[in-house]
């Protein structure tokens, strides 16, 4: 993998899922899903390898919001995933494993790009 979401707003078809694994938490039980998006928007949490970071600095300048740059371009080919928790969220199709609170924007010392 070069770049795995674990926060963002996917659109279009979920490509190779793979099985849901079951992971125990003290908040109880959940499955994990992991798919490969096709589109993704509203990107607020993220993990990439060296190597990811490497390709993506090669694409340079980043044109318009940099989540809606990476999906038009199709992440620029690398090996992208989203991670999901399985049958939760809207309409059942998967809730993102960190989420964004954006209810105290007015505190934070980071410059949202979003709407409010």
């Amino acid at each position: 993998w070069d770049m795995l979401y674990l926060g963002c707003s996917d659109r279009g078809e979920r490509l190779d899922v793979m099985s849901s694994n079951y992971i125990e938490t003290s908040n109880g039980t959940f499955s994990v899903q992991i798919f490969r998006p096709s589109y993704g928007f509203h990107t607020h949490c993220y993990a990439l390898t060296k190597r990811g970071a490497k390709r993506l600095i090669q694409e340079l300048p980043v044109t318009g919001p940099v989540d809606v740059w990476l999906a038009d371009n199709q992440w620029f080919g690398l090996n992208v995933f989203c991670a999901i928790i399985a049958n939760e969220g809207w309409k059942n199709k998967g809730k993102t494993l960190v989420h964004q609170d954006r209810s105290d924007h007015n505190q934070s010392d980071i410059q949202q790009s979003g709407r409010y």
